[in-house]
């Protein structure tokens, strides 16, 4: 399973995936968009809880791509 997590200035949302390509082809998608910042993660296991920490980190998912406007790319 994979989460694509689409920050943006007027909330966030999030999109479940059980294929990294078409998972990988939303997170491309969302890079172009009014998000500042999308994230797709592979959590740990089913049931195990994953999310942000106090400092922005993620814990509890691998991060598989991150992308930040920001960061000029």
């Amino acid at each position: 399973m994979y989460v694509l997590i689409n920050c943006n200035w007027d909330g966030d949302y999030y999109a479940i995936f059980n294929k990294l390509e078409s998972a990988m082809e939303a997170f491309k998608e969302s890079t172009d968009g009014f998000n500042h910042k999308v994230i797709l993660v592979k959590p740990n296991s089913i049931g195990e809880d994953f999310g942000f920490g106090s400092r922005g980190e993620i814990f509890g998912a691998e991060v598989i791509q991150e992308w930040d406007e920001s960061d000029g790319e």
